[in-house]
């Protein structure tokens, strides 16, 4: 496979936090990244960069605790948000700015960690995913308006001690999907429709009783890196981790909202779910499952919802694959798979440049202490091929494309941004 060649890092000298998340606008000139670390307690923040590398706008969260979680811009490139925890006693955090003059257009402190944020394609609708609060109940879904260049807040979702996991919008934001890490019987997985008050809930679904199983011991990437570094579970507090059944971990939505599809953990595989279809019914399309894989980490779906790519962590140590499904009404049929070297993790999107390319980072962490390096891949969206490869001496976890393919951002545990572009990589492709 070709070897990329990055155009920039950021920064210069990394302090030693891990960019744990990034996005890119539609064309590419608007990154963001963001930092994280586990039980740590340090200045982290998320940066805007322009495709030079140069910081436009920077939300420094001081002396927060362990940092920005997820960070997501708008098509346009007008608007950057970031979230994650802030305060050791489990406070999260959920923050929006203006790129072009760093406004902060939304402050919200929450009841746990922020762990994903959807926008639509303008800007207007956003909303944040949180985890279980640990004091067993509290708001899960913050839904907002941009009004008058503030974030004006909108009915969201409280309920009980469901952690959400994931969260889809529809690029008008009139439509949104949310994957739980359900408590008891709780739905894992619910479509909302978002009206002008806020949202309003079309249906559920539940991980049926045959894939309720947990994840094999060391499956999951986040879960391992917790236990090396010894945060969570020796105070006993709940980790935003697979602790029990079956759960959801990533949810991919059509532009149009009329078809979504949900990762689910374990050697579960993919639910693809046809919007109209789902209200009636409550059920999925077609359930697809990768062999040889203890997770599927996460997926991806095509503007216009005819297939999803998946990643999946192997079943053996060093081994990951990505692979795409191709919907064909009621089954899933499997264009190609790739085996990669690591587990791949998850990002905003999967899917770059029109839907012809296939992005992501991989790594994880080692049974016993230590962590892998990590690579950086590009494929073909159309047949699994190889565009490009980069090497990194530590895991990484996004590897973000534009949504025209010209640039990409990778965020590395190495603590550094990089910034590619399509000339010289993978341009042929586009």
């Amino acid at each position: 496979m070709p070897q990329m060649t990055p155009l920039w890092t950021y920064p210069e000298s990394s302090p030693g936090l891990w960019f744990n998340t990034t996005d890119a606008s539609g064309d590419g000139g608007v990154l963001v990244g963001g930092t994280f670390q586990f039980d740590t307690t340090a200045n982290f923040g998320f940066y805007v960069l322009n495709q030079a590398g140069q910081v436009l706008q920077s939300d420094v969260w001081e002396n927060a605790y362990e940092g920005v979680f997820w960070v997501k811009v708008n098509a346009g490139g007008t608007i950057a948000a970031g979230g994650g925890w802030l305060t050791s006693t489990y406070t999260g955090q959920l923050r929006a700015i203006s790129v072009g003059d760093g406004r902060v257009l939304l402050t919200q402190s929450t009841g746990s960690r922020v762990n994903q944020i959807a926008m639509s394609a303008d800007g207007t609708i956003l909303a944040a995913g949180c985890g279980a609060t640990y004091s067993g109940s509290g708001q899960q879904i913050y839904l907002y308006r941009l009004q008058n260049s503030v974030y004006q807040p909108l009915a969201g979702l409280t309920s009980s001690n469901n952690s959400v996991q994931s969260l889809a919008l529809s690029a008008d934001g009139q439509w949104l999907v949310a994957g739980f890490y359900p408590n008891g019987s709780a739905p894992a997985l619910i479509l909302f429709q978002v009206i002008a008050t806020g949202l309003v809930q079309s249906q559920t679904w539940s991980i049926p009783a045959t894939d309720a199983m947990a994840e094999p011991d060391g499956a999951d990437a986040r879960g391992l890196v917790k236990e090396h570094f010894a945060a969570l579970a020796n105070r006993g507090v709940r980790a935003e981790t697979s602790s029990g059944g079956a759960y959801v971990k990533s949810v991919a939505m059509s532009a149009d909202g009329t078809r979504f599809a949900a990762a689910i953990s374990g050697g579960n595989g993919i639910y693809y779910f046809d919007r109209d279809t789902f209200i009636q019914s409550g059920g999925a399309n077609w359930q697809y499952i990768q062999p040889d894989i203890s997770t599927s980490s996460c997926v991806g779906m095509s503007g216009d919802g005819t297939f999803v790519v998946g990643l999946s962590n192997g079943g053996a140590p060093l081994v990951g694959y990505a692979y795409r499904v191709d919907d064909a009404g009621t089954a899933g049929t499997l264009a190609w798979s790739t085996e990669v070297e690591y587990w791949p993790n998850p990002s905003n999107r999967i899917l770059g440049g029109e839907d012809v390319l296939v992005s992501f980072g991989t790594g994880e962490p080692m049974k016993g202490g230590g962590l892998t390096p990590g690579h950086y891949y590009v494929l073909d969206a159309d047949n699994g091929a190889g565009l490009g490869v980069f090497d990194t001496s530590a895991m990484n976890w996004p590897f973000q494309l534009s949504g025209d393919g010209t640039f990409a951002l990778g965020g590395s545990d190495d603590g550094y941004l990089y910034g590619f572009s399509a000339r010289g990589n993978w341009g042929n492709a586009i």
